[in-house]
């Protein structure tokens, strides 16, 4: 079975995930913060670096 290939332009930096989500809720939302939602479809580059799903963060919703 052979692995279905992954666009990797649909797919953000966390730190970039950020900015969009900052901007969306209107207040500071930290780079580490992405990395704890649940609902959001990773890539993994290396053993070190993901990258996040746009769609999906831009679907997501932040919390207090």
């Amino acid at each position: 079975m052979t692995k279905k290939k992954t666009d990797i332009t649909e797919y953000i930096t966390a730190h970039v995930a950020a900015q969009i989500l900052t901007l969306k809720h209107g207040r500071p939302i930290q780079p580490g913060y992405i990395h704890r939602i649940r609902n959001v479809r990773r890539y993994r580059l290396n053993k070190t670096s993901l990258l996040y799903h746009r769609e999906d963060i831009l679907a997501a919703t932040v919390h207090k």
